[in-house]
């Protein structure tokens, strides 16, 4: 039986739906409402001879991805990167040409499935950008209130246990503004704790992250961010791989005699290189540890600078964590024989 292929381009309340036969010929177009069970009924009539049904690895896509599974349908998520650059080799950029390249993906076999994490690493993921997002308005409006003050001589007190504004010459509606700043950056900075205190009662109860904050310089929050971005350590056939996985790997380029190779590629996951390259830069700045891993980033830190060495330190960092995540074994802080 000659097996179909639906493309779903996703949008926030509406989907775009186009199956497509083995040959390339469009058979079935309509639009539905971005529901799992939407989708389910609008591929129903195919569900029989269904090769596969792929949308573009977005905000909603886990979400759909999950639903359709469960129904057992055989969904994929496409590479963002692969599929944008197919696709933008189409003349009109609309919703039904996109649903129509990807179904034409899925019927050619030239596409990237990308990895669709658990629940659980998505609701750990949640946690932390949360957490972030909060710790970042908090330090903003901070920062607002003590720039604007200095127009008119005054600052802020941070030495008692709440902050105070200092003016020279009293003005009751400057007083006013700032409390109200000051009231505001208090209520973030307690749900910011909240979550704060959240994430690290989870780290600490979870075995994977205890056994990676035994390196030195990995704390709580390194941990647990690394361990919800990667979620299942046995979809990296390498532990290398980890490390470009995360773009902490540099980029190169090749054409005939020409052969660079650049710096890191940045690609991946944002958040989990920052808390690497902290990790990194307390292991060599902070740490006291005898490690032969310090020791080597100290001894790169002295001929090619800090940034370089913790940098090449976080790429290590990310390799030795997921090695230590699939065999089970703590870190060794032996120094060298």
């Amino acid at each position: 039986m000659a097996k179909v292929f639906a493309g779903l381009d996703v949008a926030d309340r509406t989907t775009q739906v186009c199956v497509v036969d083995n040959s390339g010929r469009t058979i079935f177009e309509c639009i539905t409402d971005t529901e799992p069970i939407a989708l389910v009924n609008a591929l129903k009539p195919f569900r029989r001879v269904l090769g596969a049904v792929g949308m573009e690895a977005g905000v909603k896509s886990a979400w759909l991805y999950k639903g359709l599974t469960a129904k057992k349908y055989p969904v994929y998520c496409l590479d963002p990167l692969q599929t944008h650059a197919a696709l933008s080799a189409r003349r009109n950029k609309s919703d039904k040409n996109d649903a129509n390249g990807m179904a034409l993906l899925l019927c050619r076999g030239i596409f990237a499935a990308t990895y669709v994490k658990s629940y659980e690493a998505r609701r750990t993921r949640t946690l932390l950008v949360h957490r972030k997002a909060l710790q970042r308005k908090a330090i903003d409006v901070f920062a607002a209130l003590r720039m604007t003050l200095k127009s008119f001589g005054a600052s802020v007190d941070i030495k008692g246990k709440t902050p105070k504004v200092v003016m020279a010459k009293r003005d009751t509606e400057i007083l006013a503004l700032a409390a109200s700043m000051l009231r505001a950056h208090a209520a973030l900075k307690a749900e910011y704790l909240f979550l704060d205190s959240m994430a690290r009662k989870q780290a600490a109860a979870d075995p994977v992250c205890r056994r990676l904050m035994t390196i030195p310089g990995v704390g709580p929050l390194t941990a647990l961010t690394f361990r919800a971005a990667v979620d299942d350590p046995e979809r990296f056939h390498s532990s290398r791989n980890v490390a470009a996985h995360f773009g902490l790997t540099p980029r190169r380029f090749q054409s005939g005699e020409h052969d660079v190779m650049g710096s890191i590629s940045k690609r991946g996951d944002r958040a989990v290189r920052s808390v690497l390259y902290e990790a990194a830069s307390v292991l060599i700045a902070v740490s006291k540890s005898k490690a032969p891993l310090r020791q080597w980033a100290t001894a790169l830190a002295a001929r090619k600078g800090f940034k370089v060495a913790a940098v090449a330190c976080a790429r290590k960092l990310a390799v030795i964590m997921h090695r230590m995540w699939i065999t089970g074994r703590d870190f060794d802080a032996s120094p060298a024989a």
